[in-house]
């Protein structure tokens, strides 16, 4: 058992030099650590640059989604864990954990099913009570993730759709960004 610093560090070092894979998505030295114990770590690394933050939240999506498949209790913790990072409440500003959250939802049906309309509620700027991200900067990772998301995972290609043609955003980066992501869907 290592420690979350050593992790911590040995993933940073390992993602500088290497894209992680689907088969590879870990340092060598922690493809077999327990689950928990690299999740802690990859958390830590998502508010890096962006190089090291999509990194990171691809292994932590991996990493969750294998993690489902032991310990589904666990794996929803985890969810859980993105949905206060994305909350005002928290205090928590959730750079990275949008992309991280899409990653997680890509690699496991199961918490798909569960946890889709969450990750969409992120862009979707309704009357009432919304989970939608009003702080630009972040809404900016929050339409990226999303439509990661929907190129993966074709049945809601319409819906992003729907929901970035119903909703102007002031932020002109913001803009910018639904219409590159709504052109590469239309193209899918």
């Amino acid at each position: 058992m290592s420690t979350f610093r050593t992790n911590k560090k040995l993933i940073r070092e390992w993602f500088q030099h290497n894209m992680p894979t689907p088969e590879a998505y870990l340092p060598p030295a922690l493809m077999t650590a327990e689950e928990m114990e690299v999740i802690n770590a990859l958390f830590a690394c998502l508010p890096q640059d962006k190089e090291i933050s999509d990194k990171a939240a691809l292994a932590l999506g991996i990493s969750i989604a294998k993690l489902f498949e032991k310990n589904k209790e666990q794996a929803q913790v985890c969810v859980r864990r993105f949905m206060w990072h994305m909350n005002e409440e928290s205090g928590n500003i959730g750079w990275g954990i949008p992309m991280a959250f899409a990653q997680t939802l890509i690699h496991s049906e199961g918490l798909t099913k569960i946890y889709d309309n969450v990750l969409i509620s992120y862009i979707n700027d309704k009357e009432g009570d919304s989970n939608y991200c009003d702080h630009a900067p972040l809404r900016l990772t929050c339409y990226e993730a999303v439509g990661i998301f929907a190129a993966a995972k074709p049945q809601y290609k319409e819906k992003v759709l729907q929901i970035f043609a119903a909703q102007n955003d002031d932020d002109p980066a913001c803009r910018q960004m639904k219409q590159q992501i709504t052109e590469q869907l239309r193209t899918l």
